[in-house]
């Protein structure tokens, strides 16, 4: 796993774990956005001075997890939190509404968390912006977790002002 990576999903756990004392004094938020259906933007800025935005929201299924994008500079990528079920494989990540598919990224497992592979950036791009607001079924190391991605339009452009806010 890169540095990028793993820089990424250190961002996603201290933001999305409810006790993180070794990743406590990593990053630190910078500024939130929220919507009403609860997607929570965050621009978190680093020990190091490197800034990430991350939009994320939480799930219940069979039991929670989360589901967050994450963009530092050129890389962006897909997380899916489940630190009731750890995964200990990764795999093709499968998108799909119903009978449609939307994409697959590979995946590592990492932690508590699925992550999409940095050098899919591009591809992980195009299918964050084709993802409908609706059910989705993610399809990943042979479990299966459905989100309802509601409000996704609007943290999309809280992520794009965050990269803008994170180029100052």
């Amino acid at each position: 796993m890169s540095a990028v990576t793993r820089f990424a999903l250190v961002t996603v756990f201290a933001g999305a774990c409810s006790f993180t004392p070794a990743l406590a004094d990593v990053s630190k938020v910078v500024q939130a956005w929220r919507t009403d259906d609860g997607w929570l933007t965050e621009l978190r800025k680093h020990s190091d001075g490197a800034q990430v935005c991350s939009t994320g929201k939480a799930f219940r299924d069979a039991h929670p997890f989360g589901l967050s994008i994450v963009q530092s500079g050129p890389t962006m990528l897909i997380t899916l939190v489940d630190e009731a079920s750890p995964p200990s494989s990764g795999g093709p990540m499968k998108f799909s509404a119903g009978p449609q598919e939307f994409g697959a990224l590979s995946s590592v497992a990492e932690g508590p968390a699925f992550a999409t592979a940095e050098q899919e950036s591009g591809k992980t791009r195009q299918l964050v912006s084709d993802l409908p607001e609706q059910l989705v079924t993610i399809d990943v190391a042979g479990r299966q977790y459905k989100l309802d991605l509601s409000g996704l339009a609007k943290a999309r452009e809280q992520l794009k002002v965050c990269e803008a806010e994170a180029m100052r």
